[in-house]
């Protein structure tokens, strides 16, 4: 059986997991990733981590790394990451074919590995073009066309998270995790919602796992998050449409669990500014690898 390490870098958690070449997940582990930046930094800790897996495996050889953000087009460096700047310029796998001799290291962006990992073992009988988008930490794009990977001039197309969304702001200001703890807070300072469960939580301690759970508590404030996000989520689908000419769209990622709350508003916005030969055949569904896309994805780089 021949297996591959998958690795999903995330602003919040960095996920190794083991492949299959059936694209089965037969292992995962994953850390903070704030916290693999203490002591030796982030590559070198990252390193470790590594090479505790590879002994334990020593049968693989071969890694695939997602990254949130840009890179270059011959694969191997990272530009900018917008959430872990502090990666942005490095140049990872030279450090990390350095550090683990007698390795081979894949590097993409993670959102083209998670629509790879669809692409390849999705539940879903996809066609063969297609748009998946990543929400998250923040909101990530890939294109399949025609059967290949879509990547752009450069090699970092379909950045639809950094479209401008208005005069200041990009849509990741609207549709991530961040976007939606400060829209909550916002609300919070208003007497309207001091009912709402989140206003018991200290402001500076609220996640996004508290306003889901409120969401399933049914409280009236998250669910008005919910809806904003899914507003905000269908404007930038629109621009996406417009701009790459595909009708059918996975969503994947952690906050696409709660898609029904989002769903209406989405639609309400694709409706109104699109026309039948957009929404006639128009698909959107959830991604069916969820939040494992990205590891599997990842692991295929090498397949």
């Amino acid at each position: 059986m021949n297996r591959f390490i998958g690795v999903d870098i995330g602003g919040t958690n960095t996920k190794i997991g083991i492949v299959t070449r059936e694209g089965e997940l037969i292992e995962k582990v994953k850390h903070p990733t704030a916290d693999l930046f203490h002591g030796d930094g982030y590559i070198k800790n990252f390193s470790v981590l590594l090479k505790n897996i590879l002994d334990a495996n020593p049968e693989i050889k071969k890694i695939g790394i997602g990254v949130p953000g840009l890179i270059t087009k011959d694969r191997r460096s990272l530009l900018r990451l917008a959430n872990i700047p502090s990666l942005s310029g490095a140049n990872l796998l030279d450090q990390l074919e350095s550090l683990l001799p007698g390795y081979e290291f894949a590097l993409e962006n993670d959102a083209n590995a998670a629509c790879l990992g669809e692409f390849y073992f999705s539940e879903h009988d996809l066609p063969n073009t297609f748009l998946m988008v990543t929400l998250g930490t923040g909101i990530g794009g890939a294109a399949v066309i025609d059967g290949k990977l879509f990547l752009g001039g450069n090699g970092n197309g379909v950045e639809i998270g950094h479209m401008l969304a208005d005069e200041n702001s990009v849509y990741e200001d609207y549709i991530s995790k961040r976007a939606m703890v400060a829209y909550v807070k916002k609300k919070l300072e208003k007497d309207k919602y001091k009912n709402s469960v989140l206003a018991s939580i200290d402001s500076d301690a609220l996640t996004a796992k508290d306003i889901e759970a409120a969401l399933k508590a049914k409280d009236s404030l998250a669910k008005k998050a919910y809806a904003h996000f899914g507003k905000w989520l269908g404007k930038n689908l629109v621009s996406s449409m417009r701009v790459l000419d595909i009708n059918t769209i996975l969503l994947g990622g952690g906050v696409s669990k709660t898609f029904k709350y989002m769903e209406g508003p989405m639609m309400e916005e694709i409706n109104a500014y699109l026309g039948d030969y957009y929404t006639k055949e128009l698909v959107i569904q959830k991604a069916s690898l969820k939040n494992e896309a990205g590891i599997i994805g990842a692991a295929s780089l090498n397949f």
